[in-house]
């Protein structure tokens, strides 16, 4: 088996169930070993989905929407439906974007801490956490006409395009055995889903079999158990999967693989599971047909689409802390490379060649302590003729949080007042804020305005963060 899904307590909701099993469907199919990790908790808090493979890890938010998606960075996320009515998602919590990043931090925190336990003694040395791919996922689809503003820290999808993204993305500085992979959900003390593992190998229909005779169809239909012990009926795929047995000896008849593809057809959970399907024949006949191998998972792929964002971490990555105490070490590094004369957002590790990036800005850190504010950057400048320079300045570090409050670097206390960075050097400082952070706030927004590479944003969790 491909997939194998682990949970820390059943799905309440039916649309995520329907969602995991479609998802664990459209992945079923693929070579190599991955692992649906669904409603756990880690650091106190809980999170909607993970999804590991041998060279990524995905951390999702997966919201089930029926009907046009708006919203950004900060803001509340609206839905709009057919008749034009929007209604606020998630009200009275953060929206998608800040709970994803939520989430990224106290998985990451608890990967990093646990891995002598996960990996042989010399391999935890390298292999790093912190480059986890972050994701709002929409369920069924994201329908067209929405209008989410995101950055690079987090990539929205659908959830039928789901399956493609992981087959083409990777987190660089992760490579995991098969054995390696499994020892995380058992170090969260997850438990394999069992009805929807069990499901897996009948769902889909096997089209080397003969179309003729559909397979036997137990009198004992698989459900699923809900969390205070009522029994949900998960959505099934096709009418033979959804039709309960009357009798025990198998039930024979004379179908088509067309018939059979059209009653899969008939649910949206269906429609995925074929169209992810499709995409994953589609990229692999393109590759052949110009007369290339399968790229290795450590190989850029041209053919596939390259992404040009990366999660916090990254090469440089240094030493995390968690946020409950007074200093949070993310480490956000945002790579640029200068392109038909303008600077475009190309990541930091794991690029194809051509996109690794001419500069690299990184926030490291950010201290709270002692009544104060501390940014601690770095700079590293990859070109080869001219230096990069970024003052540690308020005229370019611009400072506010979650509730409205606005910062002001104390120009005077950065140390030192400006990075300037040689060819193939890497520099770094400290900019002050002489105040204490709002005990309110839960997000401090953090923005360069200008050098060395134009706007970028950061968010940091303050210790106050829920």
């Amino acid at each position: 088996m491909a997939v194998q899904v682990w949970i820390g307590e059943k799905p309440e909701h039916a649309n995520e169930r329907r969602a995991i099993m479609a998802l664990a469907r459209g992945l079923d199919r693929l070579d190599g070993l991955y692992l649906i990790l669904a409603n756990f908790t880690v650091g106190g808090r809980s999170i909607d989905l993970v999804i590991v493979k041998q060279d990524a890890v995905f951390i999702i938010e997966l919201k089930h929407c029926d009907g046009r998606v708006f919203g950004d960075v900060n803001g509340p996320w609206f839905v709009e439906g057919s008749n034009g009515e929007r209604k606020r998602l998630n009200p009275g919590r953060k929206n998608p974007y800040n709970q994803v990043i939520s989430y990224y931090y106290n998985l990451v925190n608890f990967l990093n801490d646990h891995r002598t336990e996960l990996l042989p003694p010399q391999k935890a040395k390298t292999v790093d956490f912190r480059t986890c791919r972050r994701l709002v996922v929409i369920a069924p689809t994201l329908q067209e006409g929405s209008h989410v503003e995101t950055d690079w820290k987090v990539d929205l999808k659908g959830l039928d395009e789901l399956p493609a993204y992981l087959v083409t993305e990777r987190s660089s500085e992760i490579d995991l055995t098969d054995e390696e992979m499994l020892r995380i959900p058992e170090l969260l003390h997850l438990t394999r889903w069992t009805e929807i593992n069990a499901l897996l190998a009948g769902v889909l229909p096997n089209l080397d079999d003969s179309p003729a005779v559909d397979r036997p169809v137990s009198r004992e239909s698989p459900v699923i158990t809900g969390p205070v012990g009522s029994v949900t009926a998960l959505a099934a795929p096709s009418a033979e999967a959804s039709t309960p047995a009357t009798q025990a000896q198998p039930v024979v008849a004379s179908v088509s693989l067309s018939q059979r593809l059209s009653r899969l057809w008939q649910s949206w959970a269906g429609r995925i599971a074929l169209a992810s399907s499709l995409i994953v024949v589609v990229l692999i006949g393109m590759i052949f047909s110009q007369g290339r191998a399968l790229p290795r998972s450590d190989q850029p792929a041209q053919s596939m689409v390259v992404s040009t964002s990366l999660p916090a971490g990254g090469a440089d990555a240094g030493a995390i802390s968690p946020v409950s105490s007074c200093i949070w070490s993310g480490f956000q590094p945002v790579g640029r490379r200068m392109i038909n004369g303008s600077w475009e957002n190309v990541g930091v590790g794991g690029n194809a060649p051509g996109l690794t990036p001419d500069v690299v800005v990184t926030l490291e850190e950010v201290e709270f302590c002692d009544g104060r504010i501390t940014l601690r950057w770095s700079l590293r400048n990859n070109l080869s003729d001219q230096h990069v320079e970024m003052p540690l300045t308020a005229e370019n570090i611009e400072v506010r949080d979650s509730v409205g409050t606005r910062y002001l670097v104390t120009d005077d206390l950065s140390q030192p007042r400006g990075l300037r960075a040689l060819p193939g050097e890497r520099v770094r400082g400290s900019a002050v804020i002489d105040r204490p952070v709002n005990l309110n706030a839960s997000t401090l927004v953090v923005v360069l305005k200008k050098l060395p590479f134009g706007e970028t944003t950061w968010l940091v969790p303050t210790p106050g963060a829920g």
